[in-house]
């Protein structure tokens, strides 16, 4: 068996490259999109075990995103963390209740943080 996949959604180039830098050195492969609609395109590939997914994106947007993920059968395994700025309560209680989130975590965020829940998301 490979690598377990991760797969990093969000617009902004400096958590992406922060996020592969992490998750590579901890032994996972990562594929990254910058926004919803090239995410979109490469899950219906990829099929990866988690995405690290951000809510607020031009076109597409993490909500709408996390609903195509949780509407396809053939991704029904894939776990989601949303990584967003949005910090209110509602915000995670949207994502997690309403969305079907697994994990909701805040910027600015612990990389051993992100790290530990991923881990524990993907089964290690």
């Amino acid at each position: 068996m490979g690598l377990k996949e991760v797969f990093v959604v969000d617009d902004d180039p400096n958590i992406r490259e922060l996020l592969v830098v992490n998750l590579q050195a901890a032994g996972y492969a990562v594929t990254t999109a910058g926004d919803g609609i090239d995410a979109v395109e490469k899950l219906r590939t990829l099929r990866p075990q988690c995405v690290v997914l951000d809510i607020m994106m031009p076109g597409i947007d993490g909500w709408e995103l996390c609903k195509i993920i949780r509407d396809d059968p053939a991704l029904a395994s894939t776990r989601i963390l949303m990584l967003t700025a949005k910090d209110r309560e509602r915000d995670r209680l949207i994502g997690i209740d309403i969305f079907g989130a697994d994990e909701y975590m805040i910027k600015p965020f612990e990389i051993d943080d992100l790290l530990q829940t991923i881990r524990r998301l993907v089964g290690e």
